[in-house]
């Protein structure tokens, strides 16, 4: 299993520390570590992983940490591969506890391999239950702190899909006959009829603060503000959901698939068509690496054309499927994820 760190200090696109639980084989190359494993799919071909994980800026002197996390687990011949995008005071936080209990729920569920979309379920609302405990446990307020979060999980030639909030999955093909986008999840916002009609029923108030911008409140205050309508955390509300939207894809064993898990920093400003635009080509011709970075350096252009110094925090899951790397193998899986290194002294 693998997941990243809380690291203060941290400065504008400085890398997550990253906890690596695995006995899988790890090698160097230049500034980034990759590990390599055997896992039996259906697919004809091996399987590339590459994941960023980036600090933003809410201004040009911010301290304020990461608050993206990530987690990548493999069992057996199932990988799972999950986002999640903190916010508020103790955001950081949130997400580091969700990307450890998110996939240990799921392979603990008894509909783990057999129901994904129960077992899904189940890992979403044990994840919630455990971040409630947890923080009245430390004395850590997340009345007004939570996270989005996003699962990928592929078994055999299946791909399966959930999540909450606005950390989005995008599917596509990176095939030279056929590139294009497959599927994009959509953000859970509260100006969607029954997302508001939910939070309504519960009590809460879903408010237009400036135009096509929605935010849900308590009652007759202005608090909290939230701008989605399922997270974890975010206990001050009533009608915030957990319950994950899920979408299940099969590839057949010679299609040439890639997902992106990630985070709003890089969706704010590029849809799912453009992305897929932007990837799919670099993809056949760099590999999951550099597209990944590629990503993320447009996304971050954005954010500077748009919002000055603010960017939000930037993370990336990119799995490309049925290539073939430089280690060769049917079976074969590799990822590349670049380690935090503390400044020198």
């Amino acid at each position: 299993m693998m997941f990243g760190g809380v690291v203060p200090g941290q400065k504008f696109t400085m890398d997550k520390h990253i906890h690596c639980r695995t006995k899988f084989e790890k090698g160097q190359r230049g500034d980034e570590d990759f590990y390599t494993w055997q896992a039996a799919t259906k697919l004809k071909q091996a399987t590339e992983i590459a994941v960023i994980c980036q600090k933003g800026q809410k201004s040009a002197s911010d301290p304020t940490p990461n608050q993206d996390n990530f987690f990548v687990h493999h069992v057996g011949a199932i990988t799972m591969y999950g986002v999640c995008d903190g916010h508020g005071p103790f955001g950081h936080l949130v997400s580091f506890r969700l990307v450890q209990t998110i996939p240990y729920f799921l392979t603990k569920s008894e509909h783990f391999a057999k129901n994904w979309e129960l077992a899904l379920q189940e890992a979403f609302a044990k994840a919630q239950e455990d971040l409630e405990n947890f923080c009245r446990e430390q004395n850590i307020n997340i009345e007004a702190s939570g996270a989005a979060g996003s699962c990928l999980v592929l078994e055999e030639q299946t791909v399966h899909i959930a999540f909450i909030g606005d950390a989005r999955i995008m599917l596509g093909s990176w095939n030279r006959r056929d590139s294009r986008m497959i599927f994009c999840t959509k953000d859970h916002k509260p100006e969607l009829p029954e997302e508001k009609a939910r939070l309504e029923a519960e009590g809460s108030e879903v408010r237009e603060v400036d135009e096509g911008s929605w935010r849900i409140y308590l009652k007759g205050s202005n608090f909290p503000g939230l701008t989605m309508s399922r997270a974890f955390g975010d206990t001050a509300c009533a009608g915030i959901s957990r319950d994950p939207e899920y979408h299940k894809f099969l590839m057949q064993p010679n299609d040439q698939w890639y997902a992106i898990v990630a985070s709003d920093g890089i969706w704010e400003f590029i849809e799912g068509e453009e992305c897929c635009s932007l990837t799919s080509k670099k993809l056949r011709l760099k590999g999951p690496r550099e597209t990944v970075e590629f990503i993320t350096t447009a996304s971050r252009k954005r954010w500077a054309h748009v919002c000055g110094d603010y960017c939000d925090d930037i993370t990336a899951v990119l799995i490309q499927w049925n290539t073939t790397p430089p280690e060769g193998g049917t079976n074969n899986h590799m990822m590349s994820v670049r380690q935090f290194q503390p400044p020198s002294s």
